[in-house]
């Protein structure tokens, strides 16, 4: 007959051997699912129209800082514009059908190819919610610390071009960084976005820092204002005339 000291350390063996539960693992749709309802839900995001964000575009390097507009209007209309003292204004847009862009040492060029539909996947209005019609493929590829926090890593695949990764907050599911591979006339340029500072716009939340890397260049955007839901003119996003 076993002592009850023999039980209770043949029991406690057992349990120390037997593996731990795993908590619930989630999946790459369940989190990209948690980020839309951490900037504000479906419902509130696509009661949006337009939206309108100005600031600064800053390059550390150089020590200068140029003025930023940003203007987006569903379902598919793009418009970007910086203006740098000493080399001009740079554009970029999409009025839905045509892809351009204009800057002082490229002139103005119409895109087509890879570059064409990278410019229609960026100008696709509340994209984050359509990520299903946009991805073919999404994957979680584990977890890395971004700037201290822990991160989810989730690699998304459109029909066309190069995936992209995402890094997603572990606790607030707000997206704190994102590597993609932009197409310039150079050719493939990989670039990396951390995204910071969230603000609260209308019960949208929206970072108000964004810092990309790109060809050993860093440049910083920061947002000092945020307008959702206003007219915005066509004509905004029209390709400019030949000169």
């Amino acid at each position: 007959m076993p002592t009850l000291l023999a039980v209770l350390l043949a029991f406690q063996s057992a349990a120390a051997q037997a593996p731990a539960p795993k908590a619930p693992t989630l999946t790459a749709e369940e989190i990209v699912e948690r980020s839309i309802e951490a900037t504000g839900g479906r419902d509130a995001r696509q009661k949006m129209t337009s939206t309108i964000a100005k600031g600064t575009l800053e390059i550390p390097a150089q020590g200068g800082q140029a003025p930023m507009e940003f203007y987006a209007k569903a379902p598919n209309k793009r418009f970007f514009m910086t203006s740098v003292d000493g080399f001009g204004d740079i554009k970029q847009g999409f009025d839905g059908e045509v892809a351009w862009s204009e800057r002082p040492d490229q002139g103005l060029r119409v895109l087509e190819g890879v570059e064409l539909a990278q410019a229609k996947r960026e100008a696709s209005f509340n994209a984050e919610l359509k990520w299903r019609e946009i991805y073919k493929k999404v994957e979680l590829k584990g977890k890395e610390k971004v700037n201290n926090r822990e991160a989810y890593v989730v690699e998304l695949t459109p029909d066309s071009g190069r995936p992209l990764t995402r890094y997603y907050d572990v606790e607030s599911f707000l997206l704190l960084r994102q590597d993609s591979v932009q197409e310039t006339p150079q050719g493939p340029v990989s670039v990396q976005a951390l995204m910071s500072d969230y603000r609260d716009v209308g019960g949208i939340k929206v970072p108000f820092r964004v810092e990309q890397r790109a060809a050993e260049q860093t440049v910083i955007i920061i947002v000092t204002e945020v307008q959702n839901n206003v007219e915005i003119d066509d004509a905004r996003f029209a390709k400019p005339a030949a000169k």
